[in-house]
């Protein structure tokens, strides 16, 4: 098959985070299963692929802010949109991951307009806003795209009722299709003889809460612990109050790293032990996933998306949203406790191969692909 998936924007450091993450991996399995298959997104300018070691290569488009202060949602890509204008029809599946912006939306009414089959996949960034620009492009053009959409692929019970109530969406369009990750050639051993690093890794944005990790970080360090402490990502806001939170102590300790590219993370999970994600409302980050798949333990809040998974497989701790002490409570006891963290971490290895592989994710999307193909 010739398969068109359409990203809102990728760049150095893969500041969209998870959706183009997401992208990334079933684009790859899928390549490596015989498809055709093009990435389209828009881009920073000049042109800066940071996906140049994946075996799916990104049509990276110029864009073009034109709402200044609406974020991603506020850029274009023309060149994008003369490209699919030109090429739609070529593609016999379009798979846009949704967001209300001006670069997936549009290609979505192209695909619509042009009669080629489409699917939606909105990650969880369609919800129920109440922001003008989200309520003007839901009456133009959010609620049409999900009406003509082939199917659309939710994470979440939560996730679908956001769909129904926020954009019309008919239930009977609705999938549940999890996200996955490579389990690769092997475990990655943990290292001995050194003290514990316990990771944040995922953009320095209020909602993933970097400061309260920091924090918390800085506090278990005044009361004696022997872990270090990262933080590695981009920077969206959240850096300065995260440096002054570690100021005070020695250096080394807890310190922020900065952006990875996507091709880094996970060699960098791995060289961690622990990774915490305090992000409040998270519908189901990747980087737990990939943690796991390389036998990190995890830390995350209760209404993340993937609390139950690592509860039920017993592969990390869970910890209440707003209560900072279980936080470090939780990074203490898998500090203290290198049995704990093996076991935690081969339990989720196996909880990834077996449940949230990319293999079996995109086994899934193939079935709806060619169920609606022509």
């Amino acid at each position: 098959m010739r398969i068109l998936h359409v990203l809102t924007y990728v760049g150095p450091g893969n500041p969209f985070g998870g959706p183009a993450s997401v992208a990334r991996g079933q684009a790859d399995e899928l390549r490596r299963r015989g498809h055709e298959v093009v990435v389209a997104a828009a881009q920073s300018r000049p042109r800066r692929s940071s996906w140049r070691a994946s075996s799916v290569g990104v049509r990276g488009f110029d864009s073009y802010r034109v709402l200044p202060g609406a974020g991603f949602s506020g850029i274009v890509a023309p060149d994008l949109l003369r490209f699919a204008a030109r090429d739609m029809r070529s593609f016999d599946v379009v798979h846009v991951h949704l967001a209300r912006d001006l670069v997936t939306l549009p290609i979505a009414l192209m695909a619509l307009r042009a009669k080629v089959p489409y699917v939606l996949q909105p990650h969880g960034m369609v919800d129920g806003s109440s922001r003008p620009l989200a309520k003007l492009l839901d009456v133009s053009a959010t609620r049409r795209v999900f009406a003509g959409a082939a199917a659309v692929f939710s994470l979440t019970a939560v996730e679908d009722r956001d769909l129904e109530s926020a954009v019309s969406c008919d239930p009977g369009r609705i999938v549940r299709l999890r996200n996955g990750v490579d389990i690769g050639a092997g475990e990655t051993p943990a290292r001995a003889g050194r003290r514990p690093e316990v990771l944040f890794c995922s953009r320095l944005h209020e909602r993933k809460r970097p400061v309260l990790f920091a924090e918390v970080a800085r506090d278990l360090v005044r009361e004696g612990s022997q872990a270090h402490f990262a933080l590695v990502g981009p920077d969206e806001g959240e850096a300065g109050r995260v440096a002054s939170a570690i100021a005070v102590l020695p250096e080394g300790r807890v310190r922020w790293e900065g952006a990875l590219e996507p091709d880094a993370v996970r060699s960098r999970l791995a060289r961690a032990d622990v990774l915490v994600l305090p992000s409040v409302n998270e519908p189901y980050p990747m980087v737990v996933l990939e943690a796991l798949a390389e036998s990190r333990p995890v830390v995350v809040t209760a209404s993340c998306g993937l609390a139950s998974f690592v509860e039920t497989h017993r592969c990390g701790i869970v910890v209440p949203d707003d209560d900072a002490q279980a936080l470090a409570e939780a990074i203490n006891r898998l500090v203290d406790d290198p049995v704990l963290r093996e076991r935690f971490g081969a339990a989720g290895r196996r909880a990834i191969a077996q449940e949230a592989s990319i293999s079996s994710v995109v086994d899934e999307l193939l079935r709806h692909y060619e169920a609606i193909g022509r």
